[in-house]
């Protein structure tokens, strides 16, 4: 049996793609609460926010015994929970993203201390139904959660922000929003299906004197490279401050 503490947007896309029944828990939400969820679990995946991750850990902590415990909290190491939970606690670290809820998603998975291989294959088994998985060193989760945790946010914003200069050119707003959103789409999958790298891409769709070409200049002048790299580098830097090993978890 699976057990899922929180209810939230990837909580409940987690358990829409669990074949079988799934206890839920969430503080928000009248249902099942967390010790129940806990004691009757075989794996318990803990879906809550890491400033809510410190009284969770109590509640399930008499229950926790051997059960495999993943946790998707950002910045909630595998070491805290395996000091919270007790000797030899097997925990599983996973960063999925927002894409998850339509089974598009990308998730890294990271191992603790005491949890085995097959271990891993649960987790893999489990999040693989959102979308792609990979293992990485647990050391890059802070990295992760900056490049693909937070990744769907950078895009929504950039197709905002196409949208409004379509409309800046006279684009109603319904209609400048299609043309950003498809554009998107459109070229995230022919980036998916092709084997040329980004750069290649870029050097096929910005002919030289053209259009592409002149908004291209643009981006270098402004440094758009500079931004972006400041921007994952304080995402990488807030997921490592709240690590839970700082706040005496």
């Amino acid at each position: 049996m699976i057990g899922i503490i929180g209810a939230g947007n990837m909580g409940m896309a987690i358990a829409s793609r669990i074949k079988g029944k799934v206890l839920l828990s969430d503080k928000n939400k009248r249902i099942s609460d967390n010790s129940s969820v806990a004691e009757g679990s075989d794996i318990i995946i803990l879906a809550v926010k890491p400033q809510d991750i410190r009284d969770v850990l109590k509640e399930i902590r008499p229950y926790a015994g051997k059960k495999l415990i993943i946790s998707i909290a950002a910045g909630v190491t595998t070491l805290s929970i395996e000091k919270a939970l007790g000797p030899k606690a097997r925990v599983i670290r996973v960063m999925p993203n927002m894409p998850a809820m339509v089974a598009k998603g990308i998730s890294a998975i990271s191992r603790g201390r005491f949890s085995g291989s097959n271990d891993l294959r649960t987790a893999f088994r489990i999040f693989s139904g959102l979308g792609e998985v990979i293992e990485v060193k647990e050391k890059m989760m802070d990295a992760v959660t900056s490049v693909s945790g937070s990744g769907p946010g950078y895009y929504f914003l950039f197709t905002h922000l196409l949208a409004r200069a379509a409309r800046a050119n006279g684009f109603g707003k319904g209609l400048a929003m299609k043309l950003a959103k498809a554009t998107f789409i459109g070229a995230a999958e022919l980036a998916r299906q092709s084997d040329l790298s980004m750069e290649e891409l870029v050097k096929k769709v910005a002919s030289k004197g053209g259009t592409t070409e002149a908004a291209l200049k643009v981006f270098r002048q402004e440094k758009l490279e500079a931004i972006i790299k400041k921007a994952v580098k304080a995402a990488a830097h807030r997921s490592l401050s709240l690590h839970s090993d700082n706040v005496k978890v």
